[in-house]
C-alpha cells in the first residue's frame, strides 16, 4: 500500500525534503540537489520551505529549525522522528484520510450530511476522493492470492488494510482512538495476564491498535467469520478470552465469537508476540506453507553465498520456515511490517550486507514464481528487506562469503582486543573477524600509524582509536570490501 497517497502532494515533498535531512550525516542538502531529486522549481522550493518551517513550529516540543543559508537546507540533529510525526501532522489534516475514517469505523456515530458539512466538503469532491481512498486500498494482486488461501472473509480482509493504516502512521507517536484509551489498556492487560505474556513497548503499540480496529469495526457491526481458514483447538484460556470479550466489546455477542478469538490469536502469532496459538489453520494454507518452505530450503541449499559444508541441515529448514511463514502473513492475511515508516534504507542494506542481500533476492524470486504472486515493485523491497533480516538473524555470519577480516595494530595508543571486539559488534555487526596477524588473508589493515609498505590492502589510520567519529570511515571500507569479494567469489563461481 503507498500510505504516502492519502496526504497532498505537496506534503509528500515537504516530507521528502525531511527525509533527505535525516539521511544524510551532516544535515545539510543542497538545494540543487532537492531541486533535481524532488523536480520541483526554485519557486515552489521556496514555498514548501516555507511552509515546512511553519508546520515545524506546530508539533510539540519540536527542537528542530530548518534554515537555507548559501544554497543549502541546513537542520542540526534532525532525524527520522520528526519525519514520523510530520507524517501523522499532515495524516491529520487530509481529507482522503478523514473520509476513510468516516467510511470504515465512523458511519454508525454521524450522517454523511453532517460529515460533509464540519468539513466542508462538497458531495461531488467527497465521491472523487472516496474512490481515491478505495483504489489506495485495493490490492488485486493479493487479493487474488489470499482467495486462492481459502476464500477470506471480506472483513478480514478489511480489517488488516484498516490495521496497517493505523500503525503506519500513528507508529507509536500518538494514540488514534483517545475514547478507547482506558478500554484497551484494560485488555492489554488482561490478556497478558491470561496468556502469560509480556510486551514490548512496540508490540504493545500494534496490539492495542488492533483491539481498537477491533472494537470500532464490531461498534459498526461489521462482523467476520473466519471457521474455513482457521479453527480453534481446545485450551483453557480461551473461555476467559471469550467471556472477556461478551463482556467488555460491544456487539460481540451479535459476532461469531470463534472467529474473533482466532483472528487476534493469528494476529499475535504473525506479530510473532507468542510463538504458538491453539489456532488450526485450514488445509490450503497449511499446503501453501509446506510449499513455500520447500522452496526456500531448496534455494539456501543450492545458494552459493553461504559456505555450504558448514551450513547445517537443522539451520536450513528453520530459515526456510520463518521466511514462508512471513510470506504467507504477507499473502492471506497482509500483517506486515506493520510499523515501516521508510523504505529509502535499501541502499545501504546491500552496502553492509551484500551476500544475504544477494541471497534475498533469490528468495524473493522464488516466493514470486512459487506462489505465482504479481507484486509491484514497492512491496518486493519491501519482502525483500523482511527476508534479509531473517537471513541475518537465522544464518550464522561466518558462513556468509562477504566475511572481512581486520589486522588490527595500534602502535601509539593499545585498546584491549576483547574490548576493542565489543564495539566493532556494536558499531558494525556481524561478519567481522579480527586478528593481529597480517597475512594473506587479512582483508583491512586498522591502525594508528601509516605503514607504506602494505600495498594490496586498503589501511584505515586512526589517530585515536576511540574516537567515535572514526567508524564511518571504517564502516565504508568494510562496505567496498564486502563487495569487491563477493562480486570476485561470484565470478569464479
Amino acid at each position: 500500500m503507498k500510505y504516502l497517497a492519502f496526504l497532498e502532494k505537496d506534503e509528500r515533498i515537504k516530507l521528502s525534503v525531511l527525509a533527505l535531512l535525516a539521511e544524510t550525516g551532516q544535515h545539510v542538502v543542497q538545494v540543487k540537489q532537492i531541486l533535481d531529486q524532488l523536480s520541483i522549481t526554485r519557486y515552489k522550493f521556496n514555498q514548501l520551505i516555507a511552509e515546512l518551517i511553519e508546520d515545524l513550529q506546530q508539533i510539540k516540543q519540536c527542537q528542530y529549525q530548518l534554515t537555507v543559508k548559501s544554497g543549502a537546507v541546513i537542520s542540526e540533529h534532525i532525524d527520522y522522528s520528526i519525519y514520523q510525526q510530520m507524517q501523522l501532522f499532515y495524516l491529520r489534516q487530509s481529507p482522503r484520510f478523514q473520509i476513510f475514517e468516516y467510511e470504515y469505523l465512523n458511519q454508525q456515530t454521524e450522517s454523511r450530511q453532517k460529515f460533509l458539512r464540519d468539513h466542508f466538503m462538497s458531495q461531488s469532491k467527497y465521491y472523487t476522493l472516496r474512490g481515491q481512498v478505495e483504489n489506495l486500498l485495493d490490492n488485486k494482486a493479493l487479493m487474488q492470492k489470499r482467495s486462492e488461501g481459502g476464500n477470506l472473509h471480506p472483513e478480514l480482509v478489511e480489517r488488516a488494510k484498516i490495521t496497517n493504516v493505523y500503525c503506519h502512521f500513528f507508529n507509536g507517536i500518538d494514540d488514534p482512538f483517545p475514547e478507547l484509551k482506558e478500554q484497551t489498556s484494560r485488555f492489554c492487560t488482561f490478556l497478558c495476564m491470561t496468556l502469560g505474556i509480556s510486551l514490548t513497548p512496540s508490540e504493545r503499540f500494534k496490539l492495542r491498535i488492533f483491539f481498537q480496529v477491533q472494537v470500532k469495526r464490531l461498534t459498526g457491526r461489521h462482523y467476520m467469520n473466519i471457521r474455513n481458514i482457521a479453527t480453534l483447538k481446545r485450551d483453557v484460556r480461551l473461555p476467559f478470552l471469550k467471556n472477556y470479550y461478551l463482556k467488555n466489546v460491544w456487539h460481540s455477542d451479535q459476532a461469531d465469537i470463534d472467529s474473533e478469538m482466532s483472528y487476534l490469536l493469528l494476529f499475535l502469532k504473525s506479530q510473532r508476540i507468542m510463538d504458538s496459538v491453539p489456532v488450526k489453520l485450514c488445509k490450503q494454507i497449511q499446503q501453501q506453507f509446506n510449499r513455500g518452505s520447500q522452496r526456500f530450503e531448496q534455494v539456501l541449499a543450492e545458494t552459493n553465498v553461504v559456505e555450504q559444508k558448514k551450513f547445517s541441515a537443522a539451520v536450513k529448514h528453520q530459515t526456510a520456515e520463518r521466511l514462508s511463514e512471513l510470506t504467507i502473513w504477507l499473502m492471506v492475511f497482509d500483517y506486515f511490517e506493520l510499523t515501516e515508516t521508510n523504505s529509502t534504507d535499501q541502499p545501504h542494506m546491500s552496502m553492509n550486507f551484500p551476500a544475504l542481500t544477494v541471497l534475498g533476492k533469490q528468495l524473493v524470486d522464488a516466493a514470486v514464481k512459487t506462489f505465482d504472486l504479481q507484486l509491484p515493485s514497492e512491496v518486493q523491497s519491501r519482502l525483500l528487506k523482511c527476508y534479509v533480516k531473517i537471513l541475518i538473524d537465522g544464518i550464522p555470519s561466518d558462513l556468509v562469503r562477504d566475511n572481512v577480516t581486520i589486522c588490527v595494530d595500534f602502535v601509539q595508543s593499545i585498546v584491549p582486543m576483547d574490548y576493542f571486539a565489543q564495539l566493532l559488534t556494536t558499531n558494525l555487526g556481524a561478519g567481522i573477524v579480527l586478528t593481529n596477524q597480517l597475512s594473506s588473508d587479512v582483508d583491512i589493515f586498522l591502525s594508528d600509524i601509516f605503514i607504506s609498505s602494505i600495498h594490496d590492502i586498503p589501511q584505515v589510520t586512526w589517530l585515536d582509536p576511540l574516537k567515535t567519529s572514526n567508524w564511518e570511515q571504517l564502516r565504508q571500507t568494510i562496505a567496498e570490501v564486502k563487495q569487491a569479494k563477493l562480486e570476485k567469489f561470484m565470478a569464479a563461481s
